[in-house]
């Protein structure tokens, strides 16, 4: 029975910053199966790898990633506060990453952000960037990206990220472009947990620790973990 894979959520994020290349070179070195990360669309059109849809959290600036070039964001440096100018990082763009990815042969999880929602004709784009990836698969709050996913390449695999109150639980059946669902730890539980087993769909769980009891026998029913922390999920490999 194969073991979930082990998904570095925007890189080792613990101990690097968030969605960078340092994140993912150390998630690569604590034994991550893949990395997860976020993409917004800059102005002219550039996927880049970041959460915000704004840069006040990550670089302290009253921007938006919409309104500006990818070559503005090329001088941006992202980091932790009073750090950025001596230690900020780049941020990347997609491209960058997926070819980190297929270098060291990683899986990739790649969540569609607002800007994507607000200009969905990018999912093509998006899509067609990742595609030749062995290992990859589209993620989104966002339902209709995920249909949008769909129409530009059907066998594209995507995951649904739900919330507590986003669906109706009950059905989750009619959500036929989602080949899996992504649930926070919180959800692991039931009501929910047997609607998402009965639907034979992937369940890939985030917010994980490594320290939760379920992780040292992992059900059958859980394709992936999504965590900060992989280091800690590497006995749980062998």
């Amino acid at each position: 029975m194969s073991k979930p894979t082990i998904f570095a959520h925007r890189g080792a994020s613990a101990v690097q910053f968030e969605n960078t290349m340092r994140a993912f070179e150390k998630a690569l070195d604590q034994g991550a199966d893949g990395i997860e990360l976020d993409v917004q669309v800059t102005e002219d059109g550039v996927p880049i790898v970041i959460h915000d849809a704004d840069l006040v959290r990550l670089a302290g600036v009253r921007q938006m990633i919409a309104s500006l070039t990818s070559a503005e964001i090329a001088n941006i440096r992202v980091g932790k506060k009073y750090m950025r100018l001596v230690n900020g990082h780049r941020i990347p763009t997609l491209l960058g990453a997926v070819a980190f990815c297929e270098r060291h042969h990683l899986a990739l999880n790649v969540e569609l952000k607002e800007t994507v929602s607000q200009r969905p004709e990018f999912v093509e784009k998006i899509v067609g960037s990742v595609s030749y990836l062995d290992h990859i698969h589209i993620s989104s709050f966002d339902y209709h990206l995920l249909e949008k996913v769909k129409e530009v390449n059907a066998s594209m695999e995507t995951g649904y990220l739900l919330r507590k109150n986003s669906v109706d639980w009950d059905v989750l059946e009619q959500y036929l472009s989602a080949d899996g669902f992504h649930i926070h730890k919180k959800l692991l539980r039931e009501p929910y947990l047997q609607s998402l087993i009965r639907t034979g769909k992937k369940i890939r769980v985030y917010g994980m620790t490594g320290k939760e009891a379920i992780v040292a026998s992992s059900p059958s029913y859980i394709a992936g973990w999504i965590t900060d922390f992989p280091d800690r999920f590497r006995g749980s490999k062998e």
